[in-house]
């Protein structure tokens, strides 16, 4: 429709009558019949999964309100006129008259019956003209995409920015240009192409394309034939020139003949005539999951055959995504992959300048005699093969193949991500991880010396490196963490795979077992490059478990350069991979790692404190942490929390019994021995949590959307009955804990208040909530939701001086 959204319109609409007529671009359904249309077809064709960055092929949320348009609603009833119409609803503006028939594919109307005003020749010449005027909006997008990025391919921040003093919406029209050549690129490009696509969509809402004939009637001027197809018009690939091609007209096609008033049957310059309103189907609800509600009013097409709203928008959504990669396409053949890539990027990205980053990357393979003994070869081409995938296909990102024992040998140089092979490592020598970090980080900075800081990564892998037994060996060691606090220093994130040797699925815990060592203090100088630093380990046995895509999965949720997203608020736990983790005063008091737990699942968790082990901040500053279990289902109800000073490790053993989301929590600091008033605080904390499971590796995607039932050995009912509450088990619980020494550093433990205290081993303390107080907590945080669910947990500690923890039969 014509008119533009805006506060004034809510009052004014009555009386008015629309100069031309589309999918509805406001949300007025009562007097105009319109439920934003144009939008929603936008939506469903470019909106990216909720809560997930671009691909490079959908919009996020604030780009999409560009090209879309949004409306608003308040309690669910929408605001007439109160919105922004977006670039694809721009044809439907008054500027200072909405654009004419050519922008809608209006007038190219025809029928098969004698006497009918206008020829099959006629109507194609104005086919003609629709398809021209969009081909003309097509290239003006292009164009406009020019001003994107500069001479030296870099995106310019004045020409994509939404937020900031240049930015709040775009402006999508100019008086009597229509066409507002002084915007910002981005607002350019997106209005020619919104006002293109504008047309490809009126195309099959005003033609009989998609749409099927009332066959209670017989054909004629009110009752044209439908198509009924449901591909997508070869026409509308807007990067072709010249006359459509014969062949790729139906016979029978035919457009809407539109003029004031617009009705059924035609009048003035209609009369006899196929009338737009007699075939348009643009009326109708349009839900974002690709669902529909009622059809019309004001489509007499749609309202006698319901389907041929959704046909339309069907093939509408299908239509505009592939005139989105025509454009995409042709963008990359005008201005090069790179320089297009990066102009696609600023367009669906909301911040462009962080977000579409050319990113260079060094994956280093261990080829030394070390690696091989330990049989980390093959895992190391399966890791590498999992990080060229997550990369992109499309010239953004480069990628160096490194294989390193003494020296570093380069595989492959710096190029695209396509180019790339692997093959089997010939292992032998010694590890100098040092002499590897040190060419990888120079390769990084000489393939982008302007721009390469925040944007270039170092993933490193390696089967350990040489033991510190020798002044030689010593030295290696103060290099290979010299290397990486230069990579810090320089905005170069290292991620560390440290490849442990296989043992077998349920070995003997008592039994002594070789682990990789990386080096002297390299753990927390790697977390501090933003990087990742992970324990990759092999399980005999386990088939199933897939731990080179569960590392880059770790590693590319952390962000493999500055530039990409940061640190995860949550950081996801994987079987096989053993996840280090930060804790300082002043940077990173805490951490929060989470695991979808899955129905008869028994999980065991490890917590290694690395700080008191050579490993620490500042040669091993170290201190307390604690651990909190949580259900994030309940609210993040409290399971149970313990207290780690010292070096034995944490294990933990949980069961599941429905799909639940677990939270551990890790924090500076112990709650049960409050820091004494003039004592030095702790300098910080570095852990190592290692999960298991007794279940098969799950896929990522499908847990992380589907864990949201909390885990239950438990239910406990309550009721209220004449003022009473009353509890009623449904089944039994018991929380279990370990008999064990009940001592705390030599120091007994104590009871607190409404928890049961618990301790063990070196410097661990617990406390698991009782069973009854769990539910209890967690009826009080589900806001009266009537069951209330509690899990079962263990752990390598002891009760002391507690209450007894209730069997719930």
């Amino acid at each position: 429709m014509i008119f533009p959204r805006s506060s004034a319109l809510a009052t004014g609409l009555i009386g008015l009558t629309p100069l031309t007529a589309a999918f509805g671009t406001i949300n007025e359904p009562v007097i105009l019949g319109q439920h934003n249309e144009h939008e929603m077809v936008t939506r469903l064709a470019f909106q990216c999964p909720s809560g997930q960055k671009s691909d490079g092929v959908c919009f996020e949320a604030r780009s999409l309100d560009q090209l879309a348009g949004y409306h608003r609603e308040v309690m669910g009833v929408a605001l007439p006129g109160a919105g922004f119409n977006g670039a694809v609803g721009a044809p439907d503006t008054l500027d200072p008259v909405p654009e004419g028939p050519e922008a809608h594919c209006d007038d190219a109307d025809f029928v098969d019956v004698p006497g009918y005003p206008q020829s099959r020749k006629e109507a194609n010449t104005n086919l003609q003209k629709c398809v021209d005027h969009l081909r003309a909006r097509f290239r003006q997008a292009w164009v406009s995409a020019e001003m994107l990025v500069d001479e030296r391919r870099r995106i310019r921040p004045g020409e994509v920015e939404l937020t900031n003093a240049f930015g709040g919406d775009c402006n999508f029209a100019f008086p009597s240009l229509q066409i507002n050549v002084f915007a910002r690129a981005k607002c350019s490009t997106l209005e020619g192409f919104g006002r293109a696509l504008h047309g490809v969509q009126d195309f099959y809402s005003h033609s009989n394309w998609a749409d099927e004939t009332d066959i209670s009637k017989p054909i004629s001027e009110t009752n044209p034939p439908g198509l009924a197809l449901h591909g997508t018009a070869k026409f509308l690939d807007l990067r072709a020139s010249g006359p459509i091609p014969d062949d790729q007209i139906p016979y029978n096609l035919t457009t809407g003949c539109f003029t004031i008033p617009d009705g059924t049957p035609g009048s003035g310059d209609c009369a006899g005539r196929v009338t737009h309103h007699a075939l348009n189907k643009d009326h109708g609800v349009i839900h974002l999951d690709g669902t529909f509600g009622d059809a019309g009013p004001g489509s007499p097409r749609s309202e006698a055959i319901s389907r041929n709203f959704e046909n339309a928008v069907r093939v509408a959504v299908q239509s505009s995504k592939e005139t989105w990669a025509a454009f995409r396409e042709h963008l990359r053949e005008q201005y090069g992959t790179v320089a297009g890539n990066l102009m696609i990027c600023a367009l669906v990205r909301d911040d462009p300048i962080k977000d579409c980053r050319k990113r260079m990357a060094v994956i280093a393979l261990d080829a030394s005699s070390r690696s091989g003994a330990v049989e980390a070869s093959g895992l190391q081409v399966q890791i590498a093969q999992e990080f060229k995938l997550k990369l992109s296909s499309h010239g953004l990102d480069r990628i160096e193949v490194m294989e390193f024992a003494e020296a570093p040998k380069i595989v492959h140089p710096m190029g695209f991500p396509e180019s790339v092979t692997f093959s089997e490592l010939d292992t032998k020598g010694r590890t100098n991880i040092g002499n590897a970090l040190d060419v990888a980080i120079d390769d990084i900075i000489q393939s982008q010396p302007d721009t390469y800081t925040d944007r270039g990564a170092v993933v490193l892998l390696t089967a350990g490196a040489e033991p510190e037994n020798t002044k030689e060996n010593q030295e290696l060691a103060e290099y290979a963490l010299a290397q990486v606090e230069r990579a810090a220093k320089e905005g170069v994130r290292i991620h560390f795979g440290c490849i442990n040797p296989p043992r077998p699925f349920n070995d003997d815990p008592d039994r002594s077992w070789h682990e990789c060592a990386p080096g002297h203090s390299i753990i927390p100088a790697v977390l501090k490059t933003g990087g990742t630093f992970a324990y990759i380990n092999h399980v005999a046995g386990r088939p199933d478990l897939t731990p080179a895509p569960h590392f880059i999965s770790t590693i590319m949720s952390r962000g493999l350069t500055s530039t990409d997203e940061y640190e995860p608020e949550l950081t996801r736990i994987y079987p096989g991979i053993t996840i280090a983790a930060l804790l300082s005063a002043e940077d990173y008091p805490s951490k929060s790692l989470f695991y979808p737990a899955s129905p008869s699942e028994r999980i065991n968790i490890t917590i290694r404190d690395r700080a008191l082990d050579g490993q620490g901040v500042a040669n091993g500053g170290g201190g307390c942490f604690s651990i909190t279990l949580r259900d994030r289902k309940l609210d993040d109800l409290k399971i149970a929390a313990y207290t780690s000073c010292g070096t034995e490790p944490l294990m933990l053993n949980y069961e599941a019994l429905q799909d639940v989301h677990l939270l551990v929590v890790a924090e500076l600091g112990d709650p049960h021995h409050p820091q004494q008033e003039g004592s030095p605080s702790p300098q910080g904390v570095v852990f190592t949590l290692e999960l298991s499971s007794n279940m098969p590796a799950k896929n990522e995607t499908s847990t992380m959307t589907t864990s949201s039932v909390v885990s239950s050995k438990a239910t406990l009912k309550m009721t209220e009955e004449a003022g009473i509450k009353t509890e009623e088990f449904l089944t039994s619980e018991t929380v279990e804990v370990f008999e064990e020494a009940a001592t705390v550093n030599g120091t007994a433990s104590t009871t607190s208040e409404g928890s049961h205290t618990v301790s063990g081993g070196d410097g661990v303390t617990g406390s698991a909530m009782p069973a009854q107080e769990a539910m209890v907590t967690g009826k009080e945080s589900m806001a009266g939701m009537e069951d209330v669910y509690v899990t079962t947990i263990a752990g390598n500690f002891s009760r002391e001086d507690a209450d007894d923890i209730p069997d719930l039969r």
